[in-house]
């Protein structure tokens, strides 16, 4: 019997902005992936806006659709020192520029909510999330570019259910993390689903083997990706996917394991990439 092809046109792939550059372009334009392009602080200051753009028109010129994962590390968008916040938003800002140059069809960050850091500080740190999100919102508007808050250390739905309920915009929705669920929530991935399951409109999947965030392959840890995709189903979701192997060898393996976990459950109808405007 043939081997068969795996299906790439179900999720975007997580891959920094750099390594497309310098190791994956032609990668992805002959094997049709569809990228999260990922940003960090270096690659925003190393890279000028031109780059972005000619990388941008020849995703556009051949058809790949990709989503934007902001930067995170340092970015807390309700941040107590007004000047860190006011470099948050700076930050994320130019993250919209250019998920808005490359037509993305979404823009994923973090709130950079962690109660260790931000203990008696809950109630300060909600308040200017919620100025901060306003300008974010309204630049994400401008650039029609829907922006996506992903969970990472918060210790439940309350932190992003207090933003969602203050922010109205249309273009603001959950990116669920399920890795980041089990190793860093104190709430159930059950509890998560209830709360905020209306809001959910991206995926991020990869597995681990419940202690530390591994990202592994769908499959090659502990998560229940039955009891997320069965929960989804019920509810009639189609949000985004995206795929966050971090090791090249790992790919296929995350691949074949979404396509599996998506055969079992064929009423569930994930939103497929699409393909940029020119």
């Amino acid at each position: 019997m043939p081997k068969t092809e795996p299906d790439k046109s179900r999720a975007f792939i997580t891959c920094p902005f750099n390594l497309i550059v310098n190791n994956y372009l032609g990668k992805i334009l002959s094997e049709r992936l569809s990228p999260e392009i990922a940003l960090n602080g270096t690659i925003l200051d190393e890279f000028k806006t031109q780059s972005f753009r000619r990388v941008a028109r020849i995703f556009k010129k051949e058809g790949i659709p990709c989503t934007v994962h902001a930067p995170f590390t340092d970015i807390s968008i309700g941040a107590v020192d007004k000047k860190a916040r006011a470099l948050a938003v700076e930050r994320l800002k130019k993250a919209l520029d250019i998920a808005a140059a490359f037509g993305a069809c979404s823009m994923v960050f973090h709130t950079g909510f962690d109660e260790r850091h931000y203990l008696g500080f809950k109630d300060l740190w909600l308040e200017n999330a919620k100025a901060s999100l306003d300008t974010l919102c309204a630049e994400a508007e401008y650039r029609k570019v829907p922006i996506m808050l992903e969970n990472v250390f918060e210790p439940s739905p309350d932190i992003h259910m207090a933003l969602f309920a203050a922010a109205e915009a249309k273009t603001l929705g959950f990116c669920l993390d399920i890795g980041h669920v089990r190793v860093f929530s104190k709430t159930s991935l059950a509890a998560w689903l209830e709360a905020l399951w209306r809001r959910i409109e991206q995926l991020h999947l990869h597995d681990n083997l419940g202690q530390k965030d591994d990202h592994l392959p769908i499959g090659a840890g502990v998560l229940d990706f039955d009891a997320l995709i069965s929960f989804l189903s019920s509810k009639g979701t189609s949000p985004l996917i995206t795929l966050e192997p971090h090791r090249e060898e790992d790919l296929a393996q995350a691949i074949q394991g979404l396509n599996g976990l998506l055969a079992r459950f064929p009423a569930f109808k994930p939103r497929l990439p699409s393909r940029p405007l020119p």
